[in-house]
Formats: structure tokens, C-alpha cells, sequence
């Protein structure tokens, strides 16, 4: 048995699941102005809400499908990797390049793949939601980005607590082992390969965070980045806060403060909970406030 710190174990997976929800914010931001300036996008207005909802569409049906048949376990595994494969090229290509950045998402969908240690899935789905946040906060003006967080976060409260099916859609991405979550072990028992079930006395082993947890709050940040990028203010631009436009602060900040709500709630209650309701209502409560009290933008 490894010794996994004096720190307690609910605090440690808080800590470690907020600082992977903080890293896909501030990557995003730092993606999604430079996609916007390549002219990388999905189109004009809400044009990017198709695929959104399609890709979500499809990926949900695809893991409720490998629950209900028990077949094709690697055929959707591939399917989601390479989808994964194709967000972590858009993030590295911005920085590096179309071709060393897909050769990075190769090695990036090749690790997750054969090597499916947390660890390893944490980092893949960190870089590949970032990226496909930054693409679609270069896509989404933020009254559509807005939009998306409210229809998500309500959709996500009802697949919780209503159908139940997000659950399931869970447990088989974890035994596909695709980084769409992101897990942070609590117990010495979470092994390797290890499940979220919980271990012998049933407590829960790891912290999870759902993919679609990081990836909403950060797409309505980076749209908010790449309007302060690329806006027309009255006189000069406002001062950045912390290195960061007002609005897309506010999201962020707003959306840590929903993480913080999501953690006492699961630390105190246990189980499995609808993490956007907190997450995106945290990050347009905040991105509504810097609108009220910020410069305003044409």
C-alpha cells in the first residue's frame, strides 16, 4: 500500500480535479484567440452549436450502446480517441504547427490508448478539451456560448437525476478506460486500471470530474478571451485582471466558485451529481456580472 499523504483524502481529490478543471480554462484562453486569428472556426454565430450538439449527441449513444450490447467495446474506444486525437491536434497546432501538432495528438491518442494509467488519461483529456473548448470559444460569440451553458446545464441536471443515464454513460467510459473524465485517486486501491466503484468498506476511491465539466465554463472563458482580443471598444481595450480579459475573468472566476459548491455538495452527500447546473451557472453568473459592472464592448 503506498502512502498517499496526510492530506485528507476528500481535500486531495477537490484539490486535484480543480487544478485539472483550472488547467483546460486557462489553456482554452490561450488557444482559442490564436485559432480565432488563423480564421480556425467553425463558421459564424451559432453555426458551432451544431457540431457541439452532435458530438455530444453521438459520444452518448455510443457509450450507452457498449452498455446495452456489450459489443464493439474497441470500435467505440477508437472512435473516441480519435475524436480526442483530433481536439489535441487543434490545441498543439496552435502553438506549434499543423504538422508537429498532429504529431503530438498521435502520440498523445497512442498513449492513451495502450497505456491507460489516470495519470495519462488526465493529461490527454486535459489538452484535448482544451482544445475543443478554444475552437469553440473561437466559434461562439459569448451570447451563444451563454446559451449552450444554460441548455447544457439543464439537460445534465435532467440525464442525473431524472433518466439516470448519465451514470451509465460514466461508468462506460471508465471501463473503456477514454480519457472523458478526469479522476484523481483517494485510495491506494484505485489501482492502475482502477474502478470508481469504491473499495472494500465501499468508500469511493477517486474524485471524477466529468469531460463536459471543464469543457462548458471553459468555452463560454475563451469566447470571452477572443472578444476582448478582437473586439471594437469605446477608447483602449480594458486592463486585463490577472492576465486576463474582464469577462473571461469573470467566467473563470464564476466557474471555480460553482466547482467549490459541486465539491461540498459531493464531499458531503456522496454519489454521483450534475456537475454543470454548478459549473455553468458559476461561470455565467460571473461573466453576467463583469458585463454589469465592466467597460462595455460593441
Amino acid at each position: 500500500m503506498t502512502d498517499l499523504g496526510a492530506i485528507d483524502p476528500r481535500v486531495r481529490g477537490a484539490l486535484g480535479t480543480g487544478a485539472l478543471f483550472l488547467a483546460v480554462q486557462v489553456l482554452a484562453v490561450a488557444v482559442a484567440p490564436r485559432l480565432a486569428s488563423s480564421g480556425v472556426s467553425y463558421g459564424e454565430g451559432g453555426d458551432a452549436l451544431v457540431p457541439l450538439v452532435l458530438g455530444l449527441v453521438v459520444g452518448t449513444l455510443l457509450s450507452l450502446a457498449v452498455v446495452r450490447y456489450r459489443r464493439s467495446e474497441r470500435l467505440v474506444r477508437g472512435v473516441m480517441l480519435l475524436s480526442l486525437g483530433v481536439a489535441i491536434w487543434v490545441a498543439l497546432s496552435a502553438f506549434l504547427g499543423p504538422v508537429p501538432g498532429a504529431i503530438g495528438a498521435a502520440v498523445g491518442a497512442a498513449l492513451a490508448w495502450r497505456v491507460p494509467r489516470w495519470e495519462v488519461r488526465n493529461v490527454v483529456a486535459v489538452v484535448g478539451v482544451a482544445g475543443a473548448a478554444g475552437l469553440f470559444g473561437a466559434s461562439l460569440s459569448p451570447g451563444y456560448a451563454l446559451a449552450a451553458l444554460i441548455v447544457a446545464a439543464g439537460y445534465d441536471a435532467y440525464a442525473v437525476y431524472v433518466s439516470g443515464h448519465m451514470r451509465t454513460v460514466a461508468e462506460a467510459s471508465e471501463r473503456m478506460e477514454v480519457p472523458a473524465m478526469f479522476v484523481v485517486p483517494t485510495d491506494a486501491d484505485y489501482g492502475d486500471r482502477g474502478s470508481l466503484g469504491g473499495n472494500g468498506g465501499g468508500k469511493p476511491v477517486a474524485t471524477a470530474l466529468g469531460a463536459g465539466d471543464a469543457l462548458f465554463p471553459a468555452m463560454l472563458t475563451a469566447s470571452a478571451a477572443v472578444e476582448h482580443a478582437t473586439g471594437a471598444w469605446f477608447g483602449h481595450a480594458p486592463p486585463l485582471v490577472l492576465g486576463l480579459a474582464p469577462r473571461a475573468f469573470g467566467s473563470l472566476l464564476g466557474s471555480l466558485v460553482g466547482f467549490a459548491a459541486l465539491q461540498i455538495l459531493v464531499q458531503r452527500r456522496g454519489g454521483i451529481h450534475a456537475g454543470l447546473p454548478f459549473v455553468n451557472g458559476g461561470a455565467v453568473l460571473g461573466f453576467l456580472l463583469a458585463v454589469l459592472f465592466g467597460p462595455a464592448v460593441v
